[in-house]
């Protein structure tokens, strides 16, 4: 049984071409675009179809005689010159996706959201999938925060959901701040991973995020196709922990000190001006701003969730938080991304584990 990735060379998508080959089940279909980077498929016998998915034309030929597909695809960024790519290719880009799978005949489709697009917490309780429906009272709308990413995968979301009114079988998966092995950009998660790695953190604020191993991202991902009830959305997240447990992790891998911890009150503010100023400066020359408006605003919140829904219906299972960074800093190192002075500091652990 075929099944296409869409974005099967990024960082998620790689995971889940890889976890699709391991149930030796089903037959995965590689889509990227045409002169991509394609480090993460190497070795890997597979067909590889070449298209994008703002291209309908190119998806409907990447479709075909396939059974599934799991739309893993989008722009998973903080900040771009262009917002309108946001749009174009998560919005219009999963519109073109969901449609093209329905007139080739596609039987499920697996479409890959974000926990972002559910809604962030004003405490240090977690949302699960109902607050899609009845927020609770410590839900934060993600559209206030503003940004493009966030919008654009509301956006899409919504669009899903209205295939799924049709009668279009969809599973929605969500996962959290996936790190691990394959994020070759890197994402806005595995960034902050490396940049610690480079040492480019003086301070930060103690943000709450759920870091999950992107290999557990990417086995829900199969639960999901084979489990997964029509229509439904299940959360894949991880670890429920702030910052400075992250950083205490990665101090306990590397030997690095961890940077200073600022008050989440003084940074946020402190940082939305920050992020205002470097905003109207990366319009200027083009390069991504070390801190958004939107980043800022957030730090005062947490991006906690809970996964037991998806442990009772898919068995998602969530492994520890040390092998995912300690599969994050080994994969950087591999890649030649750690500057050469924090490198050779941490060259012994190539061929370490835990």
């Amino acid at each position: 049984m075929k099944c296409l990735i869409t974005g099967a060379n990024g960082f998620v998508g790689a995971n889940v071409l890889r976890a699709v080959l391991e149930t030796k089940k089903y037959e995965p279909i590689a889509l990227v675009r045409p002169n991509s980077n394609i480090t993460n498929l190497e070795g890997l016998e597979i067909e590889i179809r070449y298209g994008d998915i703002t291209d309908y034309d190119s998806l409907k030929k990447a479709m075909k005689g396939c059974k599934f597909v799991f739309h893993v695809a989008a722009t998973y960024l903080f900040w771009s010159k262009n917002p309108q790519v946001f749009y174009e290719t998560n919005v219009k880009g999963t519109v073109n996706v969901l449609q093209s799978a329905r007139e080739s005949g596609v039987e499920r489709v697996v479409y890959t959201s974000t926990t972002g697009a559910i809604g962030l917490s004003r405490t240090s309780e977690p949302l699960d999938e109902s607050a899609l429906y009845n927020p609770p009272p410590h839900f934060f709308d993600p559209w206030n925060l503003g940004d493009h990413y966030s919008r654009s995968k509301i956006l899409a979301q919504r669009e899903v959901f209205k295939k799924i009114n049709e009668g279009m079988d969809i599973v929605i998966v969500c996962p959290s701040a996936p790190i691990g092995w394959g994020d070759y950009k890197p994402t806005p998660t595995g960034l902050l991973i490396l940049k610690f790695l480079n040492r480019e953190i003086p301070f930060y604020s103690d943000v709450g995020f759920s870091f999950v191993n992107v290999k557990d991202v990417s086995r829900g991902h199969v639960l999901a196709l084979e489990k997964g009830k029509k229509g439904e959305v299940y959360i894949l997240g991880g670890h429920n922990v702030f910052l400075s447990q992250v950083f205490d992790v990665l101090s306990e891998i590397t030997k690095f000190r961890k940077p200073i911890k600022f008050p989440r009150s003084v940074s946020s503010f402190l940082g939305q001006i920050i992020g205002f100023i470097l905003e109207i400066w990366a319009s200027i020359t083009g390069n991504p701003p070390l801190i958004t408006r939107a980043q800022a605003k957030a730090s005062k919140l947490n991006l906690f969730y809970s996964s037991e829904k998806a442990k009772s219906e898919l068995g998602y299972t969530i492994t520890s938080l040390e092998d995912a960074l300690l599969d994050s800093v080994k994969y950087f190192l591999s890649r030649n991304m750690v500057k050469k002075k924090s490198a050779q500091k941490l060259s012994h652990l190539l061929n370490s584990s835990l």
